[in-house]
């Protein structure tokens, strides 16, 4: 029997596998013990690999709709054909309504992303768009806008104090963040968690504040104020390097402990306890954590508050804290935004970006500016923004634009690594969208609702059959391919170059392979990426405090307490709260008639997003879609364990069985996301059951619900009613 090394990819990060072939089938994957960060770990996602590699549902050929949108009619047909036909009719649609006609939906991590948003400069369209909305990339921006990078590196191992807010490791990032909790608790830090639920976190915390979600910006306006007011804050660092100090200052006053309880439900003196907690302990880290940036309208201010917490303590690029800058020859390597290629899309199709008037942030205006923060840093020092994850289009105005023609015609769309009717709120618009699109294309593992919708579907090669690049801003690791591609499926990167090439954009994709590709980013630092295979990575050397010598990447070189960008872009300079449209304080009318607060977005394993549900041994640890609730809610609606219940919000009603536990509190639920059902008709009307027990169907995407300066819609902090079916 062989043995090869691969890697995970079912999720974010990228852990190693060990692929026992037999017979040139893998047969068994278990975990690589000398992978040097995941070190033989596998969660049980990635223990469903093999499962997925060779599942019967899975896409091998190209296909064609010859029925109607959505019939389930297709016929199999070559890449050649299927390439020249998609580029053909991209081209005639480009000369008809100019190339800002073609959007494109991406979602979690499972192609390279930057191949994407290369083909989309070189094809002219400012157009991509997908869940960067919701998931980490308001906090990617924001972070930027306030000091020049993105947080991705908490030294939790050597933290004194550890806060999880809207952070739920165990379940998220099992292999990577929890571990290192644990050690970090057995070594004696402190636990703070914010969370809604009794999570295992929770449980293990030294304090558990139970929020009342969507209020979490006023929990963090409350501890600055606290820090500031008891002069807790790091008085060296905050004179030394921030800015506009006094402007918070004044911004927190009215958020007094008793304030904060009013609002958030969690008694002012665990407040005060929590706050000093975190600043006095040094150091400290408040990793990411993405229940901030799914709850609408706060998200953005959320990201603020984080990022403006870490600056208030010192506990920026210490030992021990929260760290963003490049480490060593990390600085050297050629990355992401490099292979965007940026540049190739002119002014005049940036200004068409859609969304760009409303959330200018988070569009060419915002990273503009970020981007041109960060060039007058030494190269290698702070990471440029990437665009795939601070610059896009917002998938409302592309969704209108698709209806209406306005403000001008979208009428084709590429979807890859995305599920549109699982991921994006207001489904039933998404949907009517994808219907009237004149070219609609998808590459996936499996025929998914949305994919049920399109006109070509192109099978896509599981992360085992391609390789990639695991960087980071501390290491680069090669993620070697373990497996020949079975039959026909490709990567993102040969589905986007060879229709790059029947474009007119030949000079712009001189490597064959994404292997060719990894070689050239490497270069600098003399490998090639089977060498960073065989000697395991690159690590490397932290250097701390950096910012001494070269400042901070924003436009006054310090931490921006009051920030620049926000201001002349039109947003709040300081932090704000904004009480959510649906909450039992902004419409007491409506709480009466939806009086639970609803989450949703909350990872249960071994699923993830909308993945996995075609497995037949995750679908036999969560057969059903489950709605979380207390003993009591549950007793008081007439609710037993299993019943089927009816969730309904002032947008839509689905269908979820109820699970009962004391996790929760008696005033809130939790309904899992991103249901749908591969074993049903996948022909209209039905398509999979996608809008049976899809929580996005009761999430608004509307301007009142969303924030302003980047519009991310809420998955949380809504109101719903539940009743027996």
């Amino acid at each position: 029997m062989e043995i090869r090394r691969s890697y995970c990819g079912l999720c974010h990060p990228r852990c190693g596998t060990l692929l026992h072939i037999d017979d040139g089938k893998v047969v068994k994957i278990t975990g690589d013990p000398d992978h040097p960060i995941s070190r033989g770990a596998l969660c049980e996602r990635g223990r469903l690999m093999l499962d997925h590699i060779y599942h019967p549902d899975r896409l091998n050929h190209p296909l064609k709709r010859i029925g109607e949108r959505g019939e389930g009619k297709w016929e199999r047909i070559s890449w050649e054909q299927a390439l020249n036909e998609v580029a053909e009719k991209l081209a005639k649609l480009k000369e008809q309504y100019g190339a800002e006609t073609l959007a494109f939906t991406h979602g979690t991590k499972r192609t390279y992303h930057w191949d994407c948003r290369r083909f989309f400069n070189l094809f002219g369209s400012p157009n991509t768009c997908g869940v960067n909305t919701i998931c980490m990339c308001p906090s990617y921006a924001t972070e930027y806008a306030t000091y020049g990078g993105m947080v991705m590196g908490s030294e939790i191992m050597d933290a004194q104090c550890v806060v999880l807010w809207g952070n739920n490791a165990s379940k998220s990032t099992p292999v990577s963040m929890y571990p290192m909790i644990v050690a970090a608790q057995k070594n004696g830090a402190k636990l703070i968690v914010i969370d809604p639920r009794r999570t295992k976190e929770a449980e293990k915390a030294d304090l558990w504040l139970q929020i009342r979600p969507g209020t979490d910006m006023v929990m963090m306006l409350g501890w600055m104020r606290h820090i500031i007011a008891n002069e807790l804050y790091d008085k060296d660092f905050v004179a030394d390097w921030t800015v506009g100090f006094d402007e918070l200052k004044d911004a927190v006053e009215p958020y007094t402990p008793e304030k904060v309880e009013e609002i958030t439900s969690v008694p002012a003196a665990l407040v005060v306890e929590a706050a000093s907690t975190y600043a006095t302990i040094s150091p400290a880290v408040l990793p990411f954590g993405l229940g901030l940036d799914k709850q609408g309208i706060n998200a953005t201010q959320c990201a603020r508050g984080r990022a403006i917490l870490r600056a208030l303590t010192g506990n920026l690029e210490i030992p021990g804290g929260d760290v963003f800058s490049l480490a060593g020859d990390i600085g050297k390597i050629r990355d992401w935004t490099y292979l965007e290629r940026n540049d190739m899309i002119p002014a005049s199709q940036r200004a068409k970006q859609l969304g760009s008037d409303e959330y200018p942030f988070f569009g060419f205006p915002g990273w503009e500016m970020n981007t041109a923060t960060n060039a007058k840093l030494p190269k290698g020092y702070l990471a440029p923004p990437e665009a795939w994850h601070s610059n896009l289009a917002h998938a409302r105005p592309v969704m209108d634009a698709i209806l209406t023609g306005k403000p001008y015609p979208v009428t084709a769309a590429i979807t890859l690594a995305n599920n549109p009717l699982l991921a994006l709120p207001n489904t039933q618009r998404v949907f009517e969208a994808l219907k009237a699109l004149q070219l609609y294309v998808v590459m996936e593992y499996y025929m998914t609702p949305s994919a049920a919708m399109a006109d070509y579907v192109f099978p896509a090669s599981t992360t085992v059959e391609q390789p990639e690049m695991w960087l980071t801003p501390g290491f680069c690791v090669a993620c070697p391919q373990g497996i020949d591609k079975i039959e026909e499926r490709r990567d993102s990167y040969f589905f986007y170059r060879q229709l790059g090439l029947r474009l007119g954009q030949e000079q712009y994709w001189p490597w064959e392979t994404v292997e060719d590709v990894y070689d050239h980013c490497l270069e600098p630092i003399g490998l090639t990426f089977r060498q960073l295979a065989e000697q395991n990575g690159v690590f490397g050397r932290r250097e701390y405090r950096r910012y001494e010598q070269f400042g901070f990447g924003t436009p006054s070189g310090k931490v921006e307490l009051k920030s620049s960008i926000f201001e002349e872009l039109g947003a709040s300079p300081v932090p704000v709260y904004r009480e959510p449209v649906w909450s039992p304080k902004s419409e007491p009318a409506i709480a009466k008639e939806y009086p639970l607060i609803l989450i949703t977005g909350s990872r249960f394993m071994p699923m993830y997003q909308s993945e996995q549900r075609q497995i037949e041994k995750a679908r036999k640890k969560v057969p059903d879609p489950l709605v979380s609730m207390h003993p009591d809610t549950a007793a008081n609606l007439g609710l037993a364990q299993g019943d089927w219940a009816v969730i309904s919000t002032p947008h839509g009603s689905i269908r979820q069985r109820v699970n009962i536990t004391d996790a929760m509190h008696p005033s809130m639920v939790d309904a899992q996301h991103s249901w749908w059902f591969p074993e049903r008709d996948g022909k209209l009307p039905e398509l999979f059951g996608v809008f049976e027990s899809n929580t996005n169907m009761l999430c608004p995407d509307g301007p009142e619900f969303c924030s302003p300066e980047i519009g991310s819609w809420p998955h949380s902090a809504l109101m719903c009613r539940v009743e027996k079916e």
